[in-house]
């Protein structure tokens, strides 16, 4: 990634935060002081526990610098940018977002099904499910833009064989019923860290690529999401079918969206970081081909 854009995470840190001659110091109680650079930095993270000074918020926005306000879950619920004439790298990146042609949109659609039909191939596998070889073929069915809809006869498939001997199992969100209110409450869980994800990469979450809904402020959000959706899946399809949501099967769905998302050995949180700094760069024209992580696999192999 560029090095200019570093994301300084303080969502945790308890102490104080000040400018100190072009570095911001970080003062967390019963640590040492940590300097950043500020040319240095793009975003950053402030929990609930940190005191900043006004001189570093001052700073911040002079050298166009995000300030992400976060509540206790990691979830931004806010955010100070700069108001100065030089645009900031958050407003570069929202400009390119817009300037996107729907031929680049369309492809970046194409391979985020293509990714999450490849990781719920993989999901099947790994719960000892059928078909994840029809699903495999599917996947290379999807064109530009998906327009033969081949993530919903994908769908289909997928929960057939995944809860299908479940009697009276249908995927319904928002249901209130048996296995949906596990699947629902563990895409929630993982839709905050998408959130983050999106902010925390300078993105604008209003602006998708196959998402749009005036009355939805994340759309970006519900696309990137995609891929990401398969490990949630697995946590819940290796849970007995009479569990409940109660407070140990809420730990285990969260331990699932921070655990271990692909071979190459990145989290969930991790592998979202850096697909939507890479969503970025590919918003920008920096990179040709979007890469979607592939839950189980890691790489996206695909060049075009």
């Amino acid at each position: 990634m560029e090095s200019a854009w570093r994301v300084i995470d303080c969502m945790d840190v308890e102490g104080q935060l000040r400018y100190e001659r072009g570095r911001m110091v970080v003062c967390a109680n019963g640590k040492e002081p940590v300097e950043v650079p500020l040319a240095q930095t793009a975003v950053l993270l402030l929990g609930l526990r940190a005191n900043i000074s006004t001189a570093l918020l001052f700073r911040l926005a002079q050298e166009g610098i995000s300030v992400l306000l976060c509540d206790w879950r990691g979830v931004p619920t806010g955010a100070l940018d700069s108001w100065g004439s030089t645009p900031s790298r958050v407003t570069i990146r929202h400009w390119a977002q817009v300037d996107m042609s729907v031929p680049h949109q369309k492809n970046a659609w194409k391979r985020i099904v293509k990714a999450k039909i490849r990781g719920q191939a993989y999901c099947l596998d790994v719960c000892g499910r059928q078909r994840s070889g029809a699903l495999l073929e599917m996947a290379n069915r999807v064109r530009s833009g998906d327009a033969t809809n081949v993530e919903g006869m994908a769908a289909r498939e997928y929960w057939k064989n995944l809860f299908g001997s479940e009697e009276g199992f249908c995927r319904t969100p928002g249901s209130g019923i048996g296995r949906n209110v596990l699947l629902d409450y563990g895409y929630a869980v993982l839709r905050g860290f998408v959130i983050r994800s999106i902010l925390a990469a300078g993105l604008d979450p209003t602006f998708g690529v196959n998402h749009h809904n005036r009355a939805n402020y994340f759309c970006l959000a519900d696309d990137l999401i995609e891929p990401y959706r398969p490990a949630v899946d697995c946590c819940v399809a290796q849970m007995d079918a009479s569990a409940e949501l109660d407070r140990d099967t809420k730990r285990l769905i969260v331990e699932a969206v921070n655990g271990q998302f692909s071979g190459d050995g990145l989290t969930v949180p991790s592998s979202l970081n850096d697909f939507a700094q890479q969503f970025g760069l590919y918003c920008e024209g920096q990179c040709e081909v979007l890469k979607v992580p592939v839950f189980g696999d890691g790489a996206d192999h695909e060049e075009g």
